[in-house]
């Protein structure tokens, strides 16, 4: 009999891609539809690995599946995973930080143009009988204003390289690389309080942490001088969506493009009420290429462990 490895809650309807990889193995995919990670302990009591795209793994849950030895976050954030607590049952943890790095930034710079050029704000002009330019407020050239990058791994990286031919400037923060490295991109680096005063456009690209829960509050938002656009494809918990609606309202931001939200699929109503505010469906990382990249990663990595081998994406240690 063949071992468990479970994924939990899938959003493929087609598993034959992962069945394939593990076809030649001594392991099967199960799929667990669950509506608390507590559902798994007397369900898959078996099971050597779990696999999850959204549904928060701990140490108290493991310690209780005593065959389970890798847990993989189908995905590059890790914040559902207790990783520490993982750790501490011999359970080893692995993500996928690598896959639609492309597609993330270019999705980025989709809304960015949207919002600057307000195409939104014009299409439902004319939907509503309106042939009015004006309708799209006061708008500068693009090659004029300062971009503030926060977050300059893979993706932000890319974001900037692409936006270099298109802006006046770029600022850049990111606590884990040097100011020299920073400046090889040819970005200047800088505090995130610079960033908050100086940007005319601001886009978010770093990982949801305890510490870094609501970056983005009313006090960061008070520090905004020049009513730049706010860009978000990373998590929706770095965003207090009550200070952001305010700062809205208020004009302090000018306009935000989200791709992610604190409490998805639940949309604060006032936010979609609000006609400077563009939403996708946590959508920047897909395409099909990068769904077989995350899923085939994912399955890979898992079968590495369960072999006795290094996982090629461990999730790093804090």
């Amino acid at each position: 009999m063949k071992e468990r490895i479970v994924i939990i809650n899938p959003v493929y309807k087609d598993l034959s891609l992962e069945h394939e990889i593990l076809a030649p193995s001594n392991y099967e995919l199960v799929v667990a539809n669950v509506h608390s990670p507590n559902e798994l302990v007397s369900m898959m009591s078996d099971a050597v690995a779990l696999m999850t795209v959204d549904v928060p793994i701990n140490g108290e849950l493991v310690s209780q599946l005593s065959h389970c030895r890798v847990v993989s976050r189908m995905g590059v954030g890790f914040d559902c995973i207790d990783v520490k607590g993982c750790r501490q049952h011999n359970v080893e943890v692995c993500y996928v930080p690598d896959y639609g790095t492309e597609d993330v930034a270019n999705h980025a710079i989709a809304l960015l143009f949207s919002a600057h050029r307000r195409l939104l704000t014009y299409h439902r002009s004319i939907t509503n009988g309106i042939w009015d330019y004006k309708v799209g407020g006061q708008l500068h050239n693009l090659n004029e204003l300062k971009l503030g990058v926060i977050g300059l791994g893979r993706i932000g990286s890319n974001f900037a390289k692409k936006m270099k031919i298109f802006v006046k400037d770029i600022y850049g923060y990111d606590p884990f690389i040097s100011n020299e490295k920073i400046r090889e991109q040819n970005i200047h680096p800088s505090s995130t309080d610079e960033i908050f005063s100086e940007c005319d456009i601001i886009s978010l690209h770093i990982p949801l942490t305890e510490k870094n829960y609501h970056f983005i509050s009313s006090a960061t938002i008070a520090k905004m001088k020049r009513q730049p656009i706010f860009i978000n494809v990373s998590r929706g918990g770095l965003v207090d969506t009550t200070a952001l609606i305010v700062g809205l309202k208020t004009g302090q931001i000018s306009y935000a493009c989200l791709d992610v939200l604190e409490d998805e699929s639940n949309i604060n109503q006032e936010l979609i009420k609000l006609e400077n505010v563009l939403l996708t469906p946590h959508a920047a990382w897909y395409s099909i290429e990068a769904e077989k990249q995350l899923r085939t990663k994912a399955i890979t990595d898992v079968l590495r462990v369960l072999n006795g081998q290094k996982p090629v994406y461990p999730v790093p240690n804090e």
